[in-house]
């Protein structure tokens, strides 16, 4: 993987994951939409937000591992 595309692709998934803690309602109201088209489980019922908040900080960490791994690469070559 080239270290400038595993950078940006560092970046979106930190950002996206940041996001999602920041606005969980957002991502919560698509899971809704897509649970009455019948596309989707919602489990939200059953453990609220926290589930969503839990789903960015992982998107956040491994974005942000991602982003210094690219880094690291850039600063030693």
């Amino acid at each position: 993987m080239g270290t400038g595309f595993q950078l940006i692709v560092g970046a979106v998934v930190l950002l996206w994951g940041a996001f999602v803690v920041v606005f969980p309602q957002v991502i919560i109201k698509l899971a809704l939409a897509a649970e009455k088209a019948g596309l989707a489980w919602n489990p939200q019922a059953r453990w609220g937000t926290a589930w969503i908040r839990m789903l960015g900080a992982v998107l956040g960490v491994f974005g942000l591992v991602m982003v210094v791994t690219a880094l690291l690469e850039v600063l030693r070559s």
